[in-house]
């Protein structure tokens, strides 16, 4: 916030003498509940790195404890006492946030930064993610059984997705499309697994899928390879780019065998899991 400070006038409890200049006074308000912020920012599914100072020798400009949160564009919310090792520590965070490594403890020399107080702090670097979630489009045979494994044993919010309303009444929790076409905006952190019950709509949910501003991370599709040579095309012929199409997983799964529901189900997340994890490659590898 920017106050404008004229000739005579108080603020912060110093007054301008009247011959003074026109002034600008930047006003940082500090963050307040830290905690309750984090949560906020989670619940918000926004980006961002708290900073926590969590140690202190010599004259360092914040106490131990003391924490802001960076954000992507450079933005912070409190303070870890200015200068430059707040600049630093705003570098480091954006760092984080560009590769996603998830936490960093660094030791600075205050004197090596260029501040005269001189001292060490120790700073701790928490990155926060928005949660990904597994987007299930199909509340069929093998979409019930992978949203119940999902539930059970992934680390990640489930939603699922039918156009039947009679799914309902199966499982409760399904959201209903007015169409497959009609899929919602996933995020590049999202996963999404298309088992609709027909080809035509399992093309519809793909193709929303790919259209959107962002890729998911992972795209899984039920279907054989002949089932994807023939929608690939489609898809390439319709416009859709070929670093999209090139991301679904089809066939989807781990080769662990089973054609019943419950083991497509277990396959299915098994690779979800190992794709989340990045051992993917390792896993295809071992079970060849």
């Amino acid at each position: 916030m920017t106050i404008v400070v004229r000739p005579g006038e108080s603020r912060y409890g110093a007054t301008l003498p009247p011959c003074g200049k026109l002034v600008r006074i930047v006003k940082i308000r500090p963050m307040v509940g830290t905690f309750g912020r984090i949560a906020e920012l989670e619940r918000e599914g926004k980006s961002a790195v708290v900073v926590t100072i969590v140690a202190a020798e010599g004259p360092v400009p914040r106490e131990a404890g003391a924490r802001m949160v960076v954000f992507p564009e450079g933005r912070i919310e409190g303070t870890i006492g200015g200068g430059a090792l707040e600049k630093r520590a705003t570098e480091e965070a954006q760092e984080l946030l560009s590769t996603g490594k998830r936490t960093l403890l660094r030791t600075y020399d205050l004197e090596e930064l260029g501040m005269v107080c001189g001292g060490r702090a120790t700073l701790f670097y928490e990155l926060l993610m928005p949660p990904i979630t597994l987007h299930i489009f199909g509340a069929g045979h093998v979409g019930e059984k992978l949203f119940s494994l999902a539930k059970l044993a992934a680390p990640f919010a489930i939603r699922i997705y039918d156009v039947r309303e009679n799914i309902r009444g199966k499982i409760p929790e399904v959201t209903l499309l007015s169409s497959y076409a009609a899929v919602p905006d996933l995020k590049g952190r999202d996963y999404a697994f298309i088992c609709t019950h027909s080809h035509e709509d399992d093309y519809r949910a793909l193709k929303g899928i790919l259209s959107g501003k962002e890729t998911p991370a992972y795209v899984g599709l039920v279907g054989s390879k002949a089932k994807w040579a023939k929608m690939r095309e489609q898809l390439l012929a319709e416009g859709v780019r070929e670093e999209r199409v090139s991301c679904v997983h089809c066939p989807v799964g781990l080769p662990l065998g089973g054609k019943d529901p419950g083991s497509i189900a277990v396959s299915a997340l098994a690779e979800i899991l190992a794709h989340h994890h990045g051992r993917l490659r390792e896993a295809q590898k071992r079970l060849k």
